[in-house]
């Protein structure tokens, strides 16, 4: 017999229905022509290719489905493979240095439409743990949200400066009253860690963002992502002490 779509199968992952517990996907986009780091996405952090960290820790949080990394680049293609993923093969017009991750996305849920809420995880954010993507599906179901962004929060004080006359403008306080780290919340910055979205909101806008949102709150060391070499000697340091490390992995 023809298997029956999701949402006849799960009506309840968006509200009422069937099932309570929604069919999750997530895809991470590995294009093979990255610019600042060649091949960024396998190169080894710590010993284990970049897209390992993240991809193990999806695997393990045990909330997803499915885990693709979406990619153009066959030695990619075969390092997600040893991590646990499945492949999707992008087209070229989605791999390019112009195209945006939402046309991957675009491409990746005409492809396969099965799910109830898809997850968009960047390998350029290796830090993410297991927990997180637990903590974060926990929040977005607490606040019935239709999407979900990761933060972090950050005590950092914000500046602009006038482009017509060259004066230097606080954005997020007042300089004659300048609050002491305790008495601040600080500011919740996007880490782009990852990203949850339901279908129905993913159907009527194909953006990651959107709808009612949801944020959850990431450990500060989250905070830096890879883009380049400076970022990867960081990144190194980091990992050592926070980095997601399975029990076992394929190295």
């Amino acid at each position: 017999a023809a298997r029956p779509p999701a949402c006849a199968r799960r009506r309840g992952a968006d509200g009422g229905g069937m099932s309570s517990k929604p069919r999750i996907v997530a895809v991470v986009p590995c294009r093979g022509g990255s610019v600042g780091i060649p091949v960024k996405n396998i190169k080894p952090l710590l010993g284990r290719p970049l897209l390992d960290w993240c991809v193990r820790a999806a695997m393990d949080s045990g909330v997803f489905a499915e885990v693709y990394v979406s990619t153009d680049h066959p030695q990619i293609a075969k390092e997600a493979e040893q991590s646990g993923a499945k492949v999707f093969w992008r087209s070229a017009e989605t791999a390019t240095s112009q195209a945006s991750t939402e046309s991957a996305m675009v491409e990746f849920a005409e492809k396969l439409p099965d799910f109830d809420i898809l997850c968009l995880i960047q390998a350029t954010s290796p830090l993410v743990t297991p927990e997180d993507f637990v903590g974060a599906l926990s929040e977005m179901q607490k606040q019935q949200a239709d999407s979900l962004v990761t933060v972090v929060r950050a005590h950092r004080f914000l500046w602009k400066k006038n482009p017509s006359t060259g004066e230097a403008v606080a954005v997020n306080y007042e300089p004659l009253k300048r609050p002491r780290r305790q008495d601040w919340d600080g500011e919740l910055i996007e880490n782009g860690a990852f990203y949850y979205t339901r279908k129905a909101q993913w159907d009527k806008e194909h953006c990651r963002l959107g709808g009612k949102m949801a944020l959850y709150e990431m450990a500060e060391h989250t905070l830096s992502e890879i883009d380049s070499l400076v970022d990867w000697q960081i990144l190194e340091g980091l990992a050592a002490t926070h980095g997601y490390f399975p029990a076992t992995h394929n190295l």
